[in-house]
């Protein structure tokens, strides 16, 4: 008779998050990894990234915005022939060009550089030069806001917020390999489950529903799978037994395979 032993453990670099309570986590690089994938195809997700197609790059910058990301990269500027190849193939060739072009076009979105400074307290000036990547990251302050305002204009466009700025609550299904730990490594178990959290007798709050958004909107996959394990740790009726959620405690996930979201 063959013996079916649980999968191994993933052995790909954790990554860290801040989870709901502050605590900073370390989750599985795979899980992140599930994450987003499930945003490139999961229905509810659609939309809900910081990151958008170079189609939409293209509509929102135009041909100019593009060159002149390409221009800031210290690049030759391109012909009107490859961005139109760039948009075809939905893909720039270049990370350096291609993280200008998504800063130009997140800074457009939010409303020009004047309006983008008066949000987050900087100069024009300042806005400029982080958009032509003269300044890598904005100090703390001004990089936490810039941030919640992408995020809060990413959740609008999604459909995400109602009217008054409310979140629509989140309803989610996750399949994915899990364990469970309780402060020893010794006797973790290693299975694919299907968690339904939309049936669990704790559903996800707002508060929840809205980090969870915000945080997939920012591409913060290693947050979002910290949120969920936190949920199933702490408010999954089958997973009882845990008061805290950490890095030595509670429900873990090594892979994600699905994460299907709907909003209500």
């Amino acid at each position: 008779m063959a013996l079916h032993l649980p999968k191994p453990r993933s052995k790909s670099v954790p990554q860290s998050a801040v989870g709901l309570d502050g605590m900073r986590v370390k989750v599985a690089a795979a899980a992140a990894a599930g994450v987003a994938r499930a945003q490139e195809t999961a229905t509810g997700l659609a939309g809900l990234s910081a990151t958008v197609p170079v189609r939409q790059l293209r509509s929102e910058i135009g041909n100019e915005g593009l060159r002149q990301a390409v221009i800031d990269a210290g690049r030759k500027p391109p012909s009107d022939r490859t961005l139109r190849r760039w948009a075809q193939h939905g893909r720039i060739p270049h990370p350096d060009v291609a993280e200008l072009a998504q800063r130009r076009a997140a800074i457009a979105r939010l409303g020009g550089v004047n309006a983008v400074a008066e949000q987050i307290g900087r100069t024009p000036s300042s806005v400029r030069k982080y958009m032509a990547g003269k300044t890598n990251e904005l100090r703390n302050d001004a990089k936490s806001k810039l941030k919640a305002a992408k995020a809060e204009d990413t959740m609008q466009k999604a459909g995400i917020l109602r009217p008054d700025g409310t979140p629509k609550v989140a309803t989610i299904r996750v399949t994915g390999r899990v364990h469970v730990r309780n402060g020893d490594e010794a006797g973790y178990d290693y299975r694919t489950r299907t968690l339904d959290f939309g049936n669990s007798d704790v559903p996800f709050s707002v508060d929840e529903s809205r980090e969870l958004a915000a945080a997939l909107a920012n591409d913060d996959q290693a947050r979002v799978v910290a949120i969920l394990e936190r949920h199933a740790t702490l408010d999954y009726p089958e997973n009882k037994g845990f008061d805290v959620y950490g890095d030595q405690f509670g429900f873990h996930f090594d892979a994600i395979e699905s994460l299907d979201v709907t909003w209500h």
